[in-house]
C-alpha cells in the first residue's frame, strides 16, 4: 500500500538530531552561566553594602561616645599618651585618661584611670578597647589589668594614630603627650577601617578648665528647705 506524502512527512519530522540537542543544552548553559553570574554579583554587593552599612553604624557610635566623654571630661581628668607593646613586641598607642568621672558610660572609677588601646587581632587588624585600671594598683596588676580584653569600642581598624595639640596659638599636631602635659585642647585620631575605603580622620575637642569650672565642680549643693 502506497503511504500519502503527509505520513512520509510526518515520520521524517519526529525527533531532533543530535546536534541539535547538543546546541540547545550548550546555549540553556549560557544561559544558565550568565543568570547565576549575575545573581551571584548582586548578592556579593548587597552582602558588601550591608557590611559597610553596619561597620558606619559602629564608627559613628564610637565616634559619638569617644566626643562625649571628652566634652564630659572633669576639671581634674587629665589626657595623655603612653606607648606599650602588645604580645607580638609591636608598639602600639594608649590613650589614658586620668581621675575620669562617669565617661563613656562607666561610673565613676574612684581616682582610676580609662585606656584606649589597639588590641591586635589575628587577621593583622586591630580592635579599638576600652580598659579599666583601678587606682593604686602595683606594676603586676597594672600589666594583668592591660593584659585583659576589655571593652570592645570598634573592630577592625588599621594604623590607629593619635595626636594632640594644645591650646598654645598656631601649635602644631604633637606625636608625643606624656603624663603630665598640659591638658590638650584638641585629640585627633587616623585610622583606617577594613571594610571602608576611605580612611577616617576624627577631632575631638576637650574644654579647658577655667576658675568659674573648678568653682562650680567644687561647691557644695545648697541646702534643702
Amino acid at each position: 500500500m502506497k503511504r500519502s506524502p503527509l505520513q512520509n512527512f510526518g515520520n521524517s519530522c519526529k525527533g531532533f538530531s543530535l546536534i541539535e540537542v547538543v546546541i540547545s543544552m550548550f546555549i540553556l548553559a549560557l544561559l544558565s552561566g550568565s543568570v547565576y553570574a549575575i545573581v551571584t554579583s548582586c548578592m556579593g554587593a548587597s552582602q558588601t553594602t550591608m557590611t559597610q552599612q553596619l561597620t558606619l553604624r559602629r564608627l559613628d557610635a564610637f565616634l559619638r561616645v569617644t566626643r562625649e566623654a571628652f566634652l564630659n571630661l572633669p576639671p581634674e581628668g587629665a589626657v595623655s599618651l603612653a606607648i606599650g607593646h602588645s604580645q607580638g613586641g609591636d608598639a602600639e598607642q594608649e590613650l589614658v585618661i586620668d581621675k575620669p568621672q562617669e565617661i563613656f558610660g562607666l561610673p565613676s572609677l574612684a581616682g582610676g584611670t580609662l585606656i584606649l588601646a589597639a588590641k591586635p587581632n589575628s587577621d593583622g587588624t586591630r580592635t579599638m578597647t576600652l580598659l579599666k585600671i583601678p587606682p593604686n594598683v602595683t606594676e603586676q596588676q597594672r600589666k594583668d589589668a592591660m593584659a585583659a580584653r576589655g571593652i570592645p569600642l570598634l573592630p577592625k581598624l588599621l594604623k590607629p594614630h593619635w595626636t594632640f595639640k594644645d591650646a598654645t596659638p598656631n601649635g602644631d599636631w604633637k606625636e608625643e603627650y606624656p603624663a603630665g602635659s598640659p591638658r590638650p585642647l584638641l585629640v585627633r585620631l587616623q585610622m583606617q577601617i577594613s571594610d571602608l575605603p576611605e580612611p577616617i580622620e576624627a577631632v575631638f575637642y576637650v574644654p579647658p578648665v577655667t576658675a568659674s569650672t573648678v568653682t562650680s565642680t567644687n561647691a557644695a549643693p545648697s541646702p534643702t528647705p
